[in-house]
This record gives C-alpha cells, structure tokens and sequence, in this order.
C-alpha cells in the first residue's frame, strides 16, 4: 500500500513489510496519519525515498522520525529505534522491546509538539528551547511522568549514548555554550518539579506547551 500510494515513484524494498503500521492517530493537534516502521532499514530507506527524493542523507542512522509535511500531505513516519539511541540500561529499565516501543509514543509526541507550535504560533525552530518542549511533551505522552535525568542523557549532557547536544550548540562561542548548556540543565531540572504539582495535572497537552511556550527559556529554571 505505501509503494502504491506515497513511494509510487521510489518503492521501497521492505525487509518487514508485516511488521509496518499506518493508522491515524487522534493527537492533541489533530487527526495525524502515521506510519510506524519496525525495521530500522525499512525506516531508513522510506524516509530517505520520500523526504529526501531517493539520497540518503548523512547521519540518517541517527533520525528517529520524520514528519513530512507538504501543500496536500501530511504525515509522520516513526521508528522503533531506541530514542537518542539510548539503550534501556541507560535508564535503568530492565527491557529493551518494551523501551523500543516506547520511544516510539515518545517521538509521537514529540514530532506532535512542533507541528502544534507551528500551527498555533506559525513558528517551529529546530533549537534547544523547542527541543526540551518537546521532549518534555514526549516523555510524559509516553511514560506519565517526566526526568530530567533521562532528557540530560538523551542530549548528551550526562556520558553515555546521547549526542545531540552539540547538534544545537556546535557553532557557539565556548563560553556561550557553556551558559546556553547549563540554562539548559536547570531548565529540565524546573520542568520535572512543575510535572509533579497538582496545577500541572490538571493541563491538558495543548496548555502545556501554550505555557511554556508563554514561560520560554529562563522561565524553566525559575519552575
């Protein structure tokens, strides 16, 4: 059916092709098709054909998801690819499927934030600020709770397998980086102190991020 109807100029020869899910799924920011690819190769390959017209891009082993977005489509295509490429002992959970499977609902979520930003604000900018909205978004859609700890490791701050860090601050002065880095920290460290007070639970999704969106950068720490 994809080849057919989305890759019909650039098929995509799935190693897992039963393993592929599209449904449509009933998000905070509307009715969204989604397209869940199991298989990293499969993901790979579909998201290569279709975003970027047949050539791989580089470090495409390290995309998680893909939201495409065009004058009459749009879509996300999900990978089950462990988020940040952070596997489940980083974090302290004991199975690794069910992690997978988690960190799909996470990029769900997350790939959901900035199309509502865009949508509401007419902005979707891929910096910091709106990479922990995100984040905050997803962990808690998928998991019902947030930690910093584990947004710090999916970006790099604490060692181990996250890197995308340096993605966002690779072209900073080293002293700006290091503010930008630590703003960063006491951000996360605000956000999961608000996720446990009883105005928070009280929230639905889209005033969250309106909040935050409200609070911006400084006003996490101040959380």
């Amino acid at each position: 059916m994809i080849n057919q109807k989305i890759c019909l100029k650039r098929p995509v020869s799935f190693n897992s092709p039963d393993t592929l899910d599209i449904r449509i799924y009933d998000s905070f920011v509307g009715k969204i098709p989604v397209i869940s690819v199991r298989d990293t190769t499969d993901f790979e390959q579909l998201v290569t054909n279709i975003a970027y017209k047949g050539v791989r891009p580089d470090g495409i082993e390290k995309t998680g998801a893909s939201f495409i977005s065009g004058k009459t489509t749009r879509f996300i295509i999900l990978s089950a690819k462990p988020y940040s490429n952070v596997p489940a002992s980083e974090l302290g959970l004991s199975d690794g499927n069910a992690w997978c499977e988690k960190s799909l609902l996470l990029r769900q979520a997350h790939e959901c934030t900035h199309y509502f930003t865009k949508q509401t604000y007419g902005i979707s900018n891929n910096i910091l600020h709106d990479e922990i909205m995100a984040d905050f978004i997803g962990m808690y859609e998928a998991f019902g709770f947030y930690k910093a700890e584990w947004f710090l490791r999916f970006m790099g701050f604490i060692e181990g397998s996250g890197s995308r860090l340096l993605f966002y601050t690779k072209n900073l002065p080293e002293n700006v980086r290091k503010a930008v880095s630590e703003l960063a920290v006491l951000s996360a460290e605000g956000l999961e102190r608000w996720s446990k007070i009883d105005i928070f639970k009280t929230m639905s999704t889209d005033e969250r991020i309106r909040q935050m969106c409200r609070m911006g950068f400084e006003g996490f720490t101040l959380l």
